[in-house]
């Protein structure tokens, strides 16, 4: 993998507020879910937060295996640029919890001004491949990092 290219990733992810976040269901393994998510940053690991009780905690509980885009709304096709993400979610430990949150509240604000629910809980993922889409470059075209 080129410096270039985990700089522009990483420099993408900056700039980005929100994801599409796929999992599995936990009662349907046969069926895709994806939900819009929040996301913080720091290097290449991502991380949002969700209810305990919401229907994508229970399907990483159940398989933590992921697939996430972040992209632009681009009416051009040759100007569309992203990021798909697969990888691996896991609940932020109780100990690293502050930290995230001090990252996730640089990023979003607002969260400092929520009463503290102990429902929710932080969640990591881990990327292990991430394609840049670039179509600037040529139609289709994406650059591969293998984390």
């Amino acid at each position: 993998m080129t410096d270039s290219i985990k700089n522009e990733v990483l420099l993408y992810l900056n700039r980005h507020l929100y994801g599409n976040l796929a999992t599995v269901y936990s009662n349907d393994p046969m069926q895709p879910h994806v939900t819009t998510v929040a996301y913080v940053n720091d290097g290449f690991d991502l991380y949002f937060t969700t209810s305990g009780k919401s229907q994508k905690f229970a399907n990483l509980e159940s398989n933590s295996k992921i697939a996430m885009t972040i992209d632009e709304d681009e009416t051009d096709w040759m100007k569309l640029t992203g990021l798909q993400i697969e990888g691996i979610a896991k609940v932020v430990k109780a100990e690293q919890v502050p930290a995230v949150l001090e990252i996730y509240a640089e990023k979003f604000p607002i969260i400092k001004e929520f009463p503290p629910n102990l429902d929710y809980r932080f969640i990591k993922i881990k990327p292990n491949r991430i394609w840049m889409l670039n179509y600037q470059k040529g139609f289709g075209h994406r650059d591969y990092l293998e984390l």
